[in-house]
Parts: C-alpha cells; sequence; structure tokens
C-alpha cells in the first residue's frame, strides 16, 4: 500500500502559456513533425488512461498536438477541473532573501509603502539579518519603498540595508486653533533599528515550519497544548526521502513527553502534499480507539479503467515507526483560503462530530476532494499530473470547503471590524491573532463577553499587495498527490 500511497498528490493548476501550433497542407510530413508532437501525444495517452474524466477528452483528430504542455492540457481537461498541472523536473531554486511581504500605503508620504513582513524562512539570509513575522520595513538602504522601484529594492540579489519601523498607537496633531479631547491613530513609526540584510541566495524551506508547547488553562487547570504549524505534506527530500516525516515523528515523541492535552495544528499556509504524509499525521493525531482498531481514514476511487486502483486508507500503527499516537479527544485546526487538498482531507478524516470534533479558526478551505498522480517523461523532463481519483473522508463523503462557525472566522489584520496589526505577530507567540483566538476557545476567553470599550480612531492601511519570494514554501506537494 506504501509504495501506491508514495505515487499520489493534490494540486492547484499552474499558470498557462500559449505558443501557436502550425499545420502543413497537403502533403504528409507528419515524420518531420514527430518529435514535436511527441510531448503532447504522451500527455494525451496518459490522460486516456488515467484521468479521472477521460470522458470529457476530445478526440485524438480534435486535439493540437504542437501546445506547449501547460497550453495543451488547458485545452483538453474538464470543465470540471482546476487541479491537473504539468511541470518540468528541471526547476532551479532561484536565489532569494526568504522573506514574504504585503505592501501597506504610507500615512505620511503618498507615494510610499511600507513592506508587513508576513513569513520569513528559517535558515534564510531575512533570518539571519534578524527578520520576524510582523516586522515593518519603512526604507530600503536610503530609498522609500515605491510600486516603482519595488521590485529592484525588494527582490534583488544584493546585501541591503533596511529601514525598519513599528505599528504604533500614536496622537494626532490637531488642527491649529482646535481643541478637544485628544484622538489616537494606528500607524507605522521610525524604531531607530536598522537590520543588515545578506545577499541573496539559494534556500530551501522547511514544511516543519514552527513547534511549540503551551501552557493554557482549562477549568481554572493547567494543561499543556502543542502548536504545530506545518506547511506542506512533503515527506522529505531527495537526499532524505523521510526527512520531514520523521520531524513529525519526533515532534510526536516530545508532544507526548510533555503531556500535551490538545494540538492546535496551524494550516492556513498548508497548499497541500502527498497522501502518505496525510496518513501519517492523522495516525498520530487521532483518538487511541481510532488508531488500536486501524479504522478508516479516506477512500479513493478511480475511473472505470482503474477500479482495481480502489483503495482505503487507514490510520495506521506501523507507519509510526519512532513516532508514537497521541490519542488525543479533539483537534484546534487554523485555516484560510490557502489551505487546499491534503490538509481538507486530514480535517475531513480526523473529524467525528460525537467523539472527536475538530474546531477550525481562520477563514474558509478550497474544498479539494480529488487528487492527482505524476507521470514523468524521461525524454523531455517534463510530468504531467492528471487528476486519478476522487477521494472519500472517513464516513465516505467527498464534503467540500470547510468554514470555520460564524464567531471563529478570524482575519489576521482585522480586530472589532478596524485594520489593525498588532497582533500580526511570529508564529507560535501566544498573542499572534489566530494562536491567541485558538487557545481562547480553549480556556473560555473567547469569543469574548460584550463589553462596553472606548473607540479609538484607528487609521485603515489595508494590504495593496502581497508578495512570495522565489523559495518561499517551494514544495513540490501542493493539493493533494500521490506521488
Amino acid at each position: 500500500m506504501m509504495t501506491k500511497l508514495r505515487k499520489i498528490i493534490l494540486i492547484p493548476a499552474l499558470s498557462i502559456v500559449f505558443i501557436s501550433g502550425f499545420f502543413s497542407c497537403g502533403v504528409d510530413r507528419w515524420p518531420e513533425y514527430a518529435h514535436q508532437t511527441a510531448l503532447d501525444t504522451w500527455m494525451y495517452d496518459i490522460m486516456q488512461q488515467n484521468y479521472l474524466w477521460y470522458q470529457d477528452l476530445p478526440s485524438y483528430d480534435d486535439v493540437n498536438l504542437f501546445l506547449e504542455p501547460a497550453s495543451f492540457l488547458s485545452k483538453v481537461k474538464s470543465k470540471n477541473d482546476s487541479y491537473s498541472f504539468v511541470d518540468s523536473v528541471m526547476e532551479t531554486p532561484l536565489p532569494t532573501y526568504g522573506f514574504d511581504y504585503s505592501l501597506v500605503r504610507s500615512a505620511d508620504i503618498d507615494t510610499a509603502y511600507n513592506a508587513l513582513i508576513t513569513y520569513v524562512i528559517p535558515g534564510s539570509p531575512a533570518e539571519a539579518a534578524g527578520l520576524e513575522r510582523g516586522n515593518w520595513i519603512m526604507k530600503v538602504d536610503t530609498s522609500y519603498i515605491s510600486k516603482k522601484y519595488e521590485t529592484q529594492l525588494l527582490q534583488g540579489t544584493q546585501a541591503r540595508d533596511l529601514v525598519m519601523g513599528v505599528w504604533k498607537e500614536v496622537p494626532v496633531e490637531p488642527e491649529e486653533g482646535e481643541e478637544g479631547e485628544e484622538e489616537f491613530v494606528y500607524k507605522v513609526v521610525p524604531n531607530d533599528i536598522t537590520l543588515k540584510l545578506p545577499a541573496a541566495r539559494s534556500v530551501e524551506d522547511n514544511p516543519v515550519h514552527k513547534t511549540k508547547i503551551l501552557t493554557v488553562k482549562e477549568n481554572n487547570r493547567d494543561i499543556k497544548v502543542g502548536y504545530l504549524m506545518y506547511n506542506s505534506f512533503t515527506a522529505g527530500t531527495n537526499s532524505d526521502p523521510d526527512k520531514y516525516n520523521n520531524e513529525l515523528r519526533q515532534i510526536s515523541q516530545e508532544f507526548k513527553t510533555a503531556g500535551v492535552k490538545y494540538v492546535i495544528l496551524d494550516l492556513r499556509y498548508n497548499a497541500g502534499g502527498s497522501l502518505d504524509c496525510v496518513q501519517l499525521l492523522g495516525t498520530i493525531l487521532t483518538s487511541g480507539e481510532r488508531y488500536d482498531s486501524n479504522a478508516p481514514m479516506a477512500y479513493l476511487e478511480y475511473n472505470d479503467k482503474n477500479r482495481d486502483k480502489d483503495a482505503t486508507i487507514n490510520f495506521d500503527s506501523e507507519i509510526l515507526k519512532s513516532g508514537v499516537n497521541l490519542d488525543l479527544p479533539a483537534l484546534f485546526a487554523i485555516t484560510s483560503s490557502t489551505t487546499a487538498g491534503a490538509p481538507e482531507m486530514l480535517i475531513r478524516s480526523l473529524s467525528l462530530k460525537d467523539s472527536y470534533p475538530v474546531v477550525t479558526i481562520g477563514g474558509v478551505t478550497k474544498g479539494q476532494n480529488v487528487a492527482t498522480e505524476q507521470f514523468i517523461n524521461e525524454e523531455f523532463l517534463w510530468s504531467i499530473n492528471p487528476v486519478v481519483c476522487t477521494v472519500y473522508d472517513s464516513n465516505h463523503d467527498a464534503g467540500g470547503a470547510i468554514s470555520p462557525a460564524t464567531d471563529l472566522k478570524i482575519s489576521e489584520t482585522t480586530i472589532d471590524g478596524v485594520t489593525n496589526y498588532s497582533e500580526f505577530l511570529p508564529f507560535g507567540d501566544p498573542n499572534e491573532r489566530m494562536l491567541k483566538v485558538a487557545i481562547g476557545v480553549i480556556d473560555g476567553s473567547y469569543p469574548p463577553k460584550d463589553e462596553e470599550t472606548e473607540e479609538t480612531t484607528k487609521a485603515q492601511f489595508k494590504i495593496e499587495k502581497s508578495v512570495i519570494s522565489p523559495a518561499s514554501r517551494r514544495f513540490s506537494s501542493n493539493g493533494l498527490r500521490l506521488k
């Protein structure tokens, strides 16, 4: 079974590049074009046999076999399909500073922006500089950030000086001759810190981004809660295929030794991954009862040409190896609109309303319930990853988007209906917006009781653009894949 599981994944579709094909008329010149059409022909044949919606493919006579791979796929795939994709197998990591950021307009300079750090890759130049999520960059070297020079300033490769700021509440200067109560606004102001950002280089991210053991009150008693930010269901690297799965096994041991009662699983940046990783993490997190009985976790159903591949995926004690089952009574999951495929399968398969609730906090997930499988053409060094099966949860339900309860639909940057970045903090900080709410659900402080509060004037500074660095969360396993 594990050999089969290591071949499947769910992934969002890639962007499409079109190059027009051409045909000659009146002369049989097929032999000289054979090499030009070989890749598309191979892709079409793979889909005819394995594609979940193969009945929707156009006939062989109606396809243009001279197109670039992504363009060819976009022409032939089903209208139901948002997940099949093609990819080059020769991709090389680009040099990067290793951080993501969002641009927020400056309160004081019309043409300038401040850059909010949203993600920092461990071991990157950004981390070496001391950048953390929630930091603000006001200047790069001596220049304010503008849309015109943003790429040059923040996506370059040479070493830079970063002039930092801080989001804080400051008094509003009254107009001349005006009197009255003092008013306050939030904005980014200088904090007299300049960080040295080293030159960009190739960086590989780690899907196990952050772990922490927290002490939380439950019914006035201290309990231990494990926090795990997990950004991709990726088993390992080419040189160490089980590297990240072994990290999960080690974390399970640490949580068990600490006496962790609940786990807060942060999946807000998790766009998917491999089914074998879902099976491992599910086996770690599920209840002892389902673990002991090797209960069904999910069901895979293929097209009518491949019914022999239909499979039942179980919570499996054999895949734990050095890991342990935590025998949890419930799970708290942080989600967003990025959460898709593999993390959705995990949440749906773990959730049992009566005996194992999964409390989701954050945003509505994408709603992906199909898996892709990778097929590699060694001659052309391209892969096609068509949707090959529907994935059903432990209740044999294909499900859809997972939506938190109304009072648990939380924005990272909105507090009391107003844009506010004061709780946009590093992952694992108990005061970080999403984690704070999760802790509040456990200790009973969230949702807060209705209380009258003093109104404070807060300026509205909304994110105008978000940028992901070339290597940030560069995982080959998104969506849900049988790889």
